[in-house]
């Protein structure tokens, strides 16, 4: 079977990742790299052995190409991804899958009426740790949950939003929740189920900056349990990313996904230090983005490649990555409106 070939749209330091990782997955090559800056573009390229591309719509179109990946800013994935969908290319989307409901269902139906596969990047959602506290909410292990919480209290210095897309309501579409929070506001929906609604709170506190560096809202979700989320990029030096799961009958906390918090009423000996010792810890963006790994990635790419092998839905589909943006702009909409907000949201 011959090698699915991945088109990289944007050479930044998220594509560098994507092609890191296609690079470690026998099963895929990075057949182009697409940048409208010549210069990080063709050095991307050379690096994998790849053509260079400086339109998207060229790139989409190649014969060589059979995925498309996008990496560029985030207000700018939905032409790319139609673009992609009208070619019939399947499509890996990093996070957020578009910065609007709108803009995400337009993706959402363009891959439909073509009938490729898309997926969006979530890579925590790929830990063994994540899956081991997922089968034990699922099971009801932690009897009555009552608290879901999300601490992502990170640092970026002015230097990273300054001159860039970053932190613009255009491009990125928020700050600290639409950027860097998002990653755990997935995995707590996921875990815990769909939130019935919000109230938020966001402020610009430690940054030059049209968005958000710190908010907090709080949740109910629709199984009764409340919850908290804090996103910030304001928090010096930055703390790893957590999420803390509450029930009657237990509590699990993972950070930057692993677990560090085990305690279960009805845990076997010994079940604890498993838990505990499941996996190696995560790298971590509190402080730098660059610092995260590819090793997440590999996996969801790996999703992708099996998916689209045989004929099902990849993990994260378009529908599911929809959610966390949806969550999002409730909350926006909330601090904005000084009110509550219920979901669904229909933008």
């Amino acid at each position: 079977m011959q090698p699915l070939n991945f088109a990289v749209i944007g050479a930044g330091n998220i594509g560098k990742i994507h092609a890191q990782a296609i690079q470690h997955i026998p099963d895929a090559r990075v057949s182009v790299v697409c940048s409208r800056t010549e210069a990080p573009g063709r050095a991307l390229a050379d690096a994998c052995d790849a053509a260079w591309e400086a339109d998207y719509n060229v790139a989409v179109q190649r014969a060589d190409v059979d995925v498309v990946a996008i990496c560029t800013p985030s207000g700018s994935h939905a032409e790319i991804a139609i673009a992609a969908a009208q070619a019939g290319k399947h499509i890996l989307i990093e996070k957020p899958i578009d910065i609007t409901l709108a803009r995400v269902d337009s993706i959402i139906n363009a891959a439909q009426r073509a009938k490729v596969v898309l997926a969006c990047v979530f890579p925590r959602r790929f830990s063994g740790g994540v899956h081991k506290a997922k089968a034990a909410l699922d099971a009801g292990r932690l009897g009555r949950l009552t608290l879901a919480d999300v601490y992502v209290n990170w640092f970026r210095p002015q230097a990273y939003y300054a001159g860039s897309w970053r932190g613009t309501w255009a491009l990125d579409g928020g700050g600290a929740l639409m950027n860097q929070a998002i990653h755990n506001i997935d995995l707590l929906q996921w875990l815990v189920g769909p939130v019935a609604s919000v109230i938020g709170r966001t402020a610009t506190l430690a940054h030059e900056m049209e968005t958000e560096d710190t908010a907090t809202a709080l949740l109910t979700f629709q199984n009764g349990a409340l919850g908290l989320i804090q996103g910030a990029t304001s928090s010096w030096p930055g703390d790893p990313a957590r999420v803390e799961l509450h029930g009657d009958r237990g509590t699990i906390v993972i950070e930057e996904g692993k677990i560090t918090v085990w305690k279960l009423a009805d845990a076997a000996a010994g079940e604890e230090a498993a838990m505990l010792n499941l996996e190696e810890t995560q790298s971590s963006g509190a402080a730098d983005p660059t610092a995260i790994g590819f090793e997440m990635h590999r996996r969801q790419i790996v999703d992708l490649i099996e998916a689209i092998r045989e004929h099902r839905p990849p993990m994260i589909e378009g529908p599911e990555a929809r959610k966390s943006v949806e969550i999002i702009r409730a909350i926006y909409r909330s601090a904005a409106e000084n009110r509550s907000v219920s979901l669904a949201l229909a933008e």
